[in-house]
């Protein structure tokens, strides 16, 4: 275990939190939109202290099975409406399949006005690096520096090659919109996600930084590879994704969605090898060598969809000749406060 911390130190934890927790109702309230930059620096900030208080092993109880409430093909990943979300049924789906589909997570106007968020980012995030090649940074305009802006944190610097790398992919981590990070946050309260999430958890859930991201992606000129997101986390954590549809994709739609291998698994298989392109990704042999008798999944999903799975789950982006209109999701990654991945930078909820 870590070393517990001193008076002084946890006094500042709960001061910051508390100023975490002030900061949002004052926004709620009607606060400017300066405030959403202090907000979100807030958040990151008190993600930071998490790591003073993190459990380094888990020596908790192993986990009880839970009842199989799902009846499924070897090729199918079970699904619920949004209504029938509960902590009986993610434990069962997570257990037992790897993964579940929630219907209707959003709905469809809500989807839309994300699509359009996404895109009011993507142009603010262009306009701050225009201004920044030309030494202007500051020179933006308040609303959109609330849509995209940077960390001043020393901190920054280590995610710039992760950045650049989701730039080029069609993505923006999701902190990096003080707006959309905001107002992502009070749909997920508004659904009850922090409840479900500490059920499931058994502790307070905290967010990553670096894995929490924002998508417009274009449809794929060559097959994508297979990958399991813990193959780039630290070990000994505990974790769920939700990944939100916003547009229609998948299976009988001209936008790519997402192929998933319908099992539950607790490790993760060899990257780099058996023909693999990358160093973290899963080759399409070793798939089929490690699951002969599985078909994988490859789910229609309709605008607010979505789709809950952790860092064992291996899956891939869809591709297809089909595929010829982009796609806009939200995902989200959560940790369990006491078991986070640390080099994934949490953030406080």
């Amino acid at each position: 275990m870590a070393t517990a911390l001193s008076g002084e130190a946890a006094q500042q934890n709960e001061d910051l939190i508390a100023q975490v927790t002030e900061m949002a109702d004052r926004y709620r309230d009607g606060g400017q939109i300066g405030d959403l930059v202090r907000l979100r620096d807030l958040r990151v900030r008190a993600g930071q202290r998490i790591s003073d208080e993190i459990l380094t092993g888990w020596a908790g109880d192993e986990e009880e099975i839970p009842p199989q409430l799902f009846e499924s093909e070897s090729s199918d990943l079970p699904e619920i409406d949004v209504r029938e979300l509960s902590i009986e049924a993610l434990r069962s789906a997570m257990h037992h399949n790897g993964a579940l589909i929630v219907r209707n997570f959003f709905s469809p106007r809500e989807a839309f006005d994300y699509q359009r968020e996404i895109e009011g980012v993507i142009e603010a995030a262009r306009e701050h690096h225009e201004f920044e090649v030309n030494g202007e940074p500051e020179v933006r305009s308040t609303n959109s520096k609330a849509r995209f802006l940077p960390l001043k944190k020393p901190a920054s610097e280590e995610r710039g090659g992760s950045h650049a790398f989701l730039g080029k992919s069609g993505a923006i981590e999701t902190f990096l919109s003080p707006r959309v990070s905001a107002k992502l946050l009070d749909s997920f309260e508004n659904q009850g996600l922090r409840g479900l999430l500490q059920a499931y958890f058994q502790d307070e859930p905290c967010l990553s930084f670096k894995k929490s991201v924002l998508r417009r992606s274009e449809p794929l000129k060559h097959p994508a590879e297979w990958h399991q997101d813990g193959a780039f986390m630290n070990k000994g954590i505990q974790s769920l994704n939700l990944w939100i549809s916003l547009t229609d994709c998948g299976d009988g739609t001209e936008s790519p969605g997402m192929d998933l291998i319908p099992r539950r698994l607790t490790s993760v298989l060899p990257t780099g090898t058996n023909g693999a392109i990358f160093d973290w990704s899963v080759s399409g042999a070793t798939v089929v060598e490690a699951f002969p008798d599985t078909t994988p999944a490859r789910p229609f999903f309709a605008a607010g969809d979505a789709v809950f799975f952790d860092h064992f789950n291996l899956h891939a982006t869809s591709s297809s000749p089909a595929f010829t209109q982009p796609r806009y999701a939200i995902e989200t990654w959560f940790f369990s406060k006491s078991r986070c991945a640390l080099n994934q930078i949490p953030v406080f909820w």
